[in-house]
């Protein structure tokens, strides 16, 4: 499987946390920390790890670049694998739930005798944990609550973590269908399908479609051939991802392609259509007298009648955003300085860029008091001056407190080009609670934004209690802008409110929510949720020029 920055990282996190629960050092530990951090955007660490040169890099020294060294060459860890095998059985698994650390972990361990998730169920189950020191009824019911979400979980894959797995699955099932094919014939085709093709933000399984050569003796051979490559790599994904591959001939592989990829609305929209031949889909949907409709926008039949009155070119494209908002520098806890973070939009074609760090009741970030302000304000037209062609925007994530107020005063506020306004803090007050707290903060003049409008973390966190439609109405009698927040762990809002945010005319804004350099190329992801929802390019706020979202913007001023 390809190694990419992004597992690299996750090893070095995972071994420092192994370092931890095995009471190592804290110096090696801080040690790997710090390298996850710093490697952050790099994008050349496997050559280096041929050229023996990592040690040239700040935050590498030997110990930690022979770790990368063998995971580059060999795929796995040695070091890893080591400090795994030295904790207690069931430890690593326990401090994955909330409210168990590794003391409590081995508490467990040592005291009730447990060693399996199977077995702490049933020990809360018996109430076991209510009478043991330093848990009580509280702690064991949050435990069962992590329990029953992690087997909700199980077995499923954000979108970003499956793409680079199913790129690498893609090119080994290629090289090994076509492996002994003759050439004369074409290369045979294998495709992606399904959940992944639609880019739906969790996945249980990637899919693939495989078209077989003619004859029944060479048919046998390429599925044969391919079913010993997927084996062979999903020996090599931890945790495991269910591979699925559906077989067809040629002559029938764009109608199998379009079936496998719709789900039940689309495929009922397009009239249920028995199998017919068809080379590839373009074909199939002109034979269905359909344009040709992006998997990604084939969820609910409301794109199909899009694709009938010639609607679907109002839908933003993949390249229809000229800038972002929302993004993060060192100021806050962001890892990059707001230069870094400039130079890198303007590589990927940006037109301006807004930096919004914390606000200062963001305590656990870094929030920003106002002497800080002050100097970043002054950072930003030095900033400016040194790149004049790329327009930036200052403005400040303001948190949503309790009351539904901003951060800071109006006279602070009128200041930013910008505010985002996002909830950080008390996700538990109920509907109507949370629902007027935000619907206060879209009053406020000083708002433009609406960041991650529902505080959910994919696989991770639900969101809070609200009534969307609600906020969705004021939004847009305001004219405040819904943030699509594109960060894969988030992807908020969820694009199956698009009905509802067109119907009420509610603009939206894509941003990348990005802590380091590399996270500005989420934005893709959140173009995705965009084209999912059918979100005509007039209602993204930033597929708009420069000129005219500075006007936009100045309107709250």
């Amino acid at each position: 499987m390809a190694i990419t920055t992004e597992s690299v990282l996750e090893l070095l996190d995972e071994i420092s946390q192994l370092m931890t629960l095995n009471g190592d050092n804290p110096f090696k530990v801080r040690a790997f920390k710090k390298a996850a951090e710093l490697l952050r955007g790099a994008t050349d660490l496997e050559a280096r790890a041929r050229a023996g040169t990592l040690t040239e890099l700040t935050g590498v020294g030997k110990g930690i670049a022979d770790v990368l060294t063998e995971f580059f060459s060999l795929g796995r860890s040695t070091v890893r694998d080591e400090l795994l095998a030295a904790l207690p059985s069931g430890l690593m698994e326990f401090t994955s739930l909330p409210g168990v650390g590794p003391k409590k972990a081995r508490q467990l361990i040592d005291e009730l005798e447990i060693h399996t998730l199977g077995e702490l169920e049933y020990a809360c189950r018996e109430n076991r944990l209510i009478h043991l020191k330093g848990f009580g009824e509280k702690v064991q019911a949050k435990i069962m609550e992590g329990l029953a979400a992690k087997r909700a979980t199980e077995g499923l894959r954000r979108l970003d973590e499956a793409f680079p797995i199913a790129e690498a699955l893609l090119r080994e099932l290629s090289a090994a269908i076509n492996d002994g094919h003759h050439p004369a014939a074409g290369a045979l085709r294998v495709e992606e399908t399904g959940d992944l093709r639609r880019r739906l933000e969790i996945l249980s399984s990637i899919d693939f479609l495989v078209e077989l050569p003619a004859g029944e003796k060479a048919a046998r051979s390429v599925e044969e051939r391919a079913r010993l490559a997927v084996q062979n790599f999903t020996a090599r994904v931890h945790p495991p991802l269910a591979i699925r591959l559906n077989y067809v001939e040629a002559k029938r592989f764009g109608y199998e392609q379009a079936k496998l990829t719709a789900p039940h609305p689309h495929w009922k929209a397009i009239g249920n259509p028995d199998p017919q031949d068809a080379r590839d889909e373009r074909e199939f949907y002109t034979a269905m007298g359909l344009p040709w409709i992006p998997p990604e926008m084939r969820e609910t039949g409301e794109e199909v009648a899009l694709a009938r009155t010639g609607q679907l070119e109002k839908i933003l494209p993949w390249d229809g955003v000229r800038g972002v908002f929302h993004n993060h520098t060192t100021r806050s806890d962001g890892a990059a300085s707001l230069e870094e973070m400039v130079i890198a939009a303007k590589t990927l074609g940006f037109s301006y860029f807004g930096i919004s760090d914390h606000s200062q009741s963001a305590f656990y970030a870094q929030g920003l008091k106002l002497p800080i302000l002050l100097e970043q304000e002054k950072e930003v037209r030095d900033v400016q001056e040194r790149h004049p062609e790329i327009r930036i925007f200052w403005g400040i994530e303001s948190d949503i407190l309790a009351d539904g107020s901003l951060d800071y005063d109006t006279k602070t506020l009128s200041k930013f080009d910008f505010v985002v306004a996002s909830v950080h803090s008390r996700f538990q007050m109920d509907r109507r609670q949370m629902t007027d707290r935000i619907l206060k903060a879209i009053r406020n003049p000083a708002t433009r934004f609406l960041g991650h409008a529902t505080g959910r973390l994919l696989l991770g966190r639900k969101g809070y209690d609200l009534d969307m439609e609600a906020v969705i109405r004021e939004a847009a009698k305001h004219d405040v802008a819904i943030e699509i927040n594109a960060s894969p762990a988030r992807l908020d809002i969820d694009w199956r409110w698009g009905s509802e945010l067109r119907k009420c005319g509610t603009l939206v804004s894509i941003n990348p929510d990005a802590h380091e350099v590399a996270g500005l190329a989420d934005t893709r992801y959140g173009v995705a949720v965009a084209r999912k929802a059918l979100m005509p390019t007039a209602l993204v706020v930033n597929s708009r020029p420069t000129e005219e979202v500075a006007s936009w913007l100045a309107r709250a001023r």
